[in-house]
């Protein structure tokens, strides 16, 4: 393998900074997610993205994202977020 094909390797793999600027109620709900579960706040971005990805992939193919309360399964909330999302069905 030649250096430049190593470093293109490693770009490929390497990850991504991100810096957020959050409101101050933002920031309160974060400090609160993190004391109730003991999670750091980059863990709890990378939970939010799994779920943001989840949703994304949902409204692509024209579902939907439910909660279900398992002690009353008639009992849905559907999740809704502002945003558009291709469809792919």
């Amino acid at each position: 393998m030649t250096p430049d094909a190593t470093n293109t390797d490693a770009e490929k793999n390497k990850g991504r900074r991100v810096t957020v600027d959050l409101t101050p109620a933002a920031a309160a709900e974060v400090d609160r997610l993190k004391s109730i579960t003991g999670l750091t706040t980059a863990d709890i971005f990378r939970h939010s993205m799994s779920l943001f990805r989840i949703y994304v992939n949902a409204k692509e193919h024209e579902e939907e994202l439910r909660i279900v309360n398992p002690g009353n399964t008639g009992v849905q909330t559907r999740i809704e977020l502002p945003i558009s999302v291709a469809t792919h069905a």
